[in-house]
């Protein structure tokens, strides 16, 4: 049941005290160093992406080459991060009793940088398959992580921009991960397409020592940011305390129509975004006919796209939102129909031109509205739960991980049916793909008007402590 027309709303915005003014800079370079660990997140689940278009698999091979992999075997390959990514997601939740967030943020993509620094000198299919799902056991941890340090360090005037500009780091690492390594690898430096892991593997051992040096769990206990700043923030967040396995109501949770519908969303929009974004530069390269350096080029708009997308849903909520314009349930269901809704009716459109410039163009317009998704799902989490976001996230994500592992095995499995030389059958298989994540997009975002819901459920506040001071939402 939701609350009375703008009392949620004014609750949120009171809670605030007013002497405490806005003040403090440190949280930005916070949210800066997040972004960047989730562009490094982002290059390093999708180098092997470029990779494979560039060499990794020869084009013309032989059966006793290492890397005689076929279509199939390659969506394996692309797949296999996310069975590492879905599941480790809940588990980082629950370890932030015994660990910081911090700490499990770092360590594991810290692990991934590594595991990516060894990719190139892997002998064949199985021990890359295996590196590859170990990254997306390490990287599984970052989103749910980040939601608590989120709650920790943004004002909840801020929530959705900083969430947007934090998260949606992964963008911009599309932009850099299919740019830079169509260059690295057409460039031939360190090889060609083993730069795309080393290089990146550098950066991301340079990020784990700003991280590690710089970025705490709490403005509290943060010893570079000023003591306004903290009292403003301490007064103006829902910090998340450590919980207990057994301290969470796990019926509550499984039994919660919201966050089922919620976690749906999630699962339907991640089955063609993956898809999609893990399969775009073989799209580009055997569908539209781009070499690799130019298809890394064009597969890194609609990463610019959907974070502009990202950008401008979080700052549109937030200012709606504060000026009392829509409720917050109101609110993320919008954004759901303009992130997948829409998106589904323009991904159809591009499916069926064969032409380059009308399929880019109804693609990427598709991409700009998938960066409303912020606003649906992610901060939904938050909403309904901020005690319990890191678990709530951890199952959405988990469950969003396997769409993604789906996605890329269905392609390689629509194009194996087909004579790869035979372009209109291969552009056929296309088009049933993106017929697929269409139909999906559109089935989750009309649940999500029917079922959804921002508002804080009951059973966040079941294990609340006794004298625990907090704002009222």
């Amino acid at each position: 049941m939701e609350d009375s027309s703008g009392e949620r709303e004014d609750l949120l915005i009171q809670s605030i005290p007013p002497q405490v003014p806005k003040t403090g800079w440190f949280r930005y370079p916070i949210v800066m160093m997040m972004a960047w660990g989730f562009i490094m997140d982002y290059i390093l689940r999708i180098n092997i992406s470029v990779a494979l278009e560039g060499g990794m698999v020869p084009d013309n091979c032989t059966m006793n080459q290492s890397r005689c992999w076929n279509q199939s075997e390659q969506g394996y390959v692309l797949s296999s991060f996310f069975w590492g990514y879905s599941v480790s997601q809940l588990p980082a939740a629950l370890i932030l009793s015994y660990f910081s967030a911090t700490s499990i943020f770092g360590v594991g993509l810290g692990s991934a940088v590594l595991l990516t620094l060894a990719d190139p000198f892997l002998p064949g299919f199985w021990s890359v398959l295996v590196s590859r799902i170990l990254i997306g056991i390490g990287q599984g941890v970052t989103f749910p992580i980040a939601l608590t340090i989120i709650s920790n360090w943004a004002p909840l005037p801020e929530k959705g921009l900083f969430t947007a500009f934090s998260t949606g780091g992964q963008y911009i690492g599309g932009v850099l991960g299919n740019i830079v390594s169509g260059e690295l690898v057409g460039s031939g430096i360190l090889g060609g397409w083993p730069s795309v892991f080393i290089i990146y593997g550098i950066l991301g051992v340079v990020w784990c020592i700003f991280w590690f040096t710089l970025v705490t769990d709490t403005p509290a206990n943060s010893r570079w940011a000023p003591e306004a700043e903290k009292a403003y923030l301490a007064s103006s967040t829902i910090p998340q305390r450590p919980f207990k396995f057994i301290e969470v109501p796990w019926c509550a949770i499984f039994t919660s129509r919201p966050l089922l519908s919620t976690v749906f969303l999630h699962f339907c929009n991640g089955y063609g975004y993956f898809m999609l974004l893990t399969d775009l530069p073989k799209f580009l390269k055997e569908v539209l006919g781009y070499d690799i350096k130019a298809s890394g080029a064009v597969a890194a708009v609609p990463y610019i796209m959907i974070w502009l997308g990202y950008l401008f849903s979080g700052w549109i909520s937030d200012l709606l939102v504060a000026r009392r314009k829509v409720s917050f349930t109101t609110m993320r269901k919008i954004c759901a129909m303009f992130a997948m809704f829409l998106p589904a009716i323009l991904l159809f459109c591009s499916s069926l031109f064969e032409r380059n410039v009308p399929v880019l163009i109804f693609m990427n317009l598709a991409m700009f509205f998938q960066g409303f998704a912020n606003s649906a799902y992610y901060v939904n989490y938050m909403d309904l739960s901020p005690r319990f976001s890191g678990v709530l996230c951890g199952i959405g994500n988990g469950v969003c991980a396997v769409a993604g592992l789906v996605g890329p095995v269905a392609v390689g499995k629509l194009l194996d049916a087909v004579d790869q030389t035979n372009h209109t059958a291969l552009h056929k298989q296309w088009q049933l793909a993106f017929a697929s994540a269409s139909i999906l997009w559109a089935v989750g975002s009309l649940q999500y008007v029917v079922f959804g819901s921002a508002e804080r459920q009951p059973w966040d506040r079941l294990r609340k402590e006794e004298g625990e001071d907090e704002p009222l939402i």
